[in-house]
């Protein structure tokens, strides 16, 4: 049994600003930004077979699907059944593991930029325009970028450093995230167990949102912040010159003269903001610190049941963070 490599390659013209996707199971992925309007697509297939002749029937087999439009490309992993190459392999007798493949391709910058893995590990750098990334086990390294980002993830650890301002939305159940941007124009994050860690500056403009369910967040200041703190068994370190105020399960420290707004809701992760390690940006000044709140009075815990079943409508998404945390406040017995 020998080793054949095959490759398919695939080029079409979108032009600066076409739409190009990208549809896999399980290979690693290189996308990369180029100039121009020309996108290139190269598909390289390891193939085990006894003989030559059976290895290029294998690949006409499991090339890749290409639909070319007037200024787009999808380019598509072949599927029998629901599981890609890894349904062909069975379907032709070969076992597990007797086809790999990686994709590599070259991308107009200005494209936007559709991919969706399941297993596959992605590295995408350089797109500035709109970009929507969905994975279900497979992490993402997305670098040099700007833009308006998009990201749905199930496992999948995600890493982002922009290098121009950036929009980001995101959803994932676990897996850690890390975005770096000099502005975020705007952030809305969502995870039930993944740990994130932001940095840079944030638009004045909106009103930034992170929530989780156990995850916690780490911020890294950049110019004046009004952080809104809400859960009851959440703890917050600002390491930073600040002012609180607000009540046990509502606070809000206000970092510098306060522009920005970022809300982080969480039924037990914590948060921690303290001061740039990536970036510049204006000094924080410091602020007068006024007396805290006097702590309310300790509310009873609700019954291990209902706290099962809250948690359980939040990973339906039947109930969002900030309405499971108000709903844990109320006071209960334990059963």
């Amino acid at each position: 049994m020998g080793t054949f490599v095959r490759t398919q390659e695939i080029e079409h013209e979108i032009g600066p600003t076409g739409r190009f996707s990208l549809r896999v199971t399980s290979p690693d992925v290189e996308l990369r930004a180029v100039e121009g309007g020309m996108a290139r697509v190269r598909v390289q297939f390891e193939l085990r077979a006894p003989i030559e002749a059976e290895a290029d029937d294998i690949f006409e087999r499991v090339r890749f699907q290409v639909a070319e439009g007037s200024g787009s490309l999808v380019v598509t992993e072949p599927k029998r059944g629901d599981s890609g190459i890894g349904s062909l392999v069975r379907i032709l007798g070969m076992g597990s593991g007797r086809i790999e493949t990686s994709v590599s391709a070259e991308v107009p910058a200005g494209a936007s930029i559709g991919f969706d893995g399941v297993s596959a590990d992605l590295t995408a750098t350089g797109f500035r325009a709109a970009q929507q990334y969905r994975t279900v086990s497979g992490d993402l390294v997305l670098d040099r970028l700007a833009g308006d980002v998009r990201v749905r993830g199930v496992s999948s650890d995600v890493t982002i450093r922009a290098e121009a301002a950036l929009r980001l939305e995101m959803n994932t159940v676990s897996g850690d995230i890390s975005a770096f941007a000099p502005r975020f124009e705007e952030v809305r994050l969502v995870t039930v167990s993944g740990d994130i860690e932001i940095e840079g500056e944030l638009a004045q403009a909106r009103e930034h949102r992170v929530e989780t369910v156990s995850g916690d967040l780490s911020i890294g200041v950049v110019g004046g912040i009004t952080l809104e703190v809400r859960g009851l068994s959440t703890e917050a370190h600002v390491s930073v010159p600040h002012r609180s105020e607000g009540s046990r399960d509502r606070r809000r420290y206000v970092i510098g003269g306060g522009e920005a707004t970022l809300r982080f809701s969480s039924m037990s992760g914590d948060v921690m903001a303290h001061p740039t390690r990536r970036f510049s940006g204006a000094p924080v000044p410091p602020v007068a610190p006024i007396p805290p709140t006097p702590p309310s009075t300790p509310l009873a815990p609700i019954s291990a049941e209902e706290q099962m079943r809250i948690l359980e409508a939040v990973e339906r998404g039947e109930m969002d963070v900030e309405e499971a945390s108000r709903q844990l406040s109320v006071r209960s017995t334990v059963a």
